[in-house]
Order: structure tokens, then C-alpha cells, then sequence
């Protein structure tokens, strides 16, 4: 192939993708609404597009496996509830939780990080709300060693 030839091959290709990226431009990371532009908190969650998800004030009865990087968000003062366990899973996951209440419904754990996965909570109140048989005490909330290090900020309470 000639250097013309080469020249004109790169020149082509450079055009195609310019004009690729003109008619499918990159997903931009946005704010996703539960319930609004997704149904469930689940499926926010596995829109690579979403974030940031915000909940709206209402109880969520479902339990969320959350496998990529995002911050999901209640309207704060107790107004969103998930009903279930909320797992953050895979290496170099890292999940914020801000805003609202986790209590466990008839899973053993609310909370749970496994893989890797990184929790970051603010303003977040866990309950644990059965008293279901299992290996850990009655009042566990985390499990799979999501308690270590500093864990002063944390508080175990029981009814």
C-alpha cells in the first residue's frame, strides 16, 4: 500500500468516527429517579447511564444487588424505606447511600458488601426488623467483615 493510499485509508477512518461519535455520542452520567425515569430501584441500578439515583419519599419492598459505582439517594428525614437487602458487590465498587432507611423485612442482613465493594453511608438509618434464626446475634445488621476498621461512627441498637 502506498502512502497516499495510507494517508487516504487513515483520513477515511478518522471521518467515519467522527461521524459515529455525531450520531452516538457517549452515555453521559446522569441523575435517574425511582419511581420516574426507572420503575425499580434495580433497574436504575443496572442502567450504566444512572449515577446518581434518587429515590422519592415511599417504601421500596425490594432487595437490590447494586454491581457498579453509584450514589443512591433518599429525600432524607426517614421519607424512603427499601424493604430488603441493599448488597454492593465487585472490586472497585464504590456505593454511596445518603438519605434513607434500610430495614431488613424477612432477609437476615440489610447491608452487605462483598467482592470488594466499598460503602460510603451518610444520614442512612438501618433497621433490623425480624428476629430471624441464623449464625449471627439477633442484632446483626452487617456481615461479611463490612464492619471492620473504624467503626465508631456505627451504632447497634435494639429494641
Amino acid at each position: 500500500m502506498s502512502s497516499l493510499e495510507l494517508t487516504v485509508s487513515r483520513v477515511a477512518v478518522t471521518a467515519v468516527a467522527l461521524i459515529l461519535v455525531g450520531i452516538c455520542p457517549p452515555l453521559a452520567a446522569q441523575t435517574c429517579t425511582v419511581p420516574g425515569s426507572h420503575a425499580t430501584i434495580q433497574e436504575a441500578s443496572d442502567d450504566p447511564a444512572c449515577a446518581t439515583i434518587t429515590l422519592s419519599a415511599q417504601t421500596y419492598p425490594e432487595s437490590i444487588v447494586i454491581r457498579r459505582s453509584l450514589t443512591l439517594a433518599g429525600p432524607g428525614s426517614g421519607g424512603a424505606v427499601v424493604q430488603g437487602l441493599v448488597l454492593m458487590t465487585g472490586s472497585g465498587t464504590q456505593v454511596t447511600l445518603q438519605d434513607f432507611n434500610v430495614e431488613n423485612g424477612c432477609v437476615p442482613d440489610a447491608l452487605r458488601t462483598s467482592g470488594g465493594a466499598k460503602l460510603t453511608g451518610d444520614n442512612l438509618e438501618v433497621e433490623r426488623s425480624s428476629t430471624l434464626p441464623w449464625p449471627l446475634t439477633a442484632d446483626a445488621v452487617f456481615v461479611n467483615g463490612f464492619e471492620s476498621g473504624n467503626t465508631s461512627a456505627w451504632s447497634n441498637t435494639s429494641p
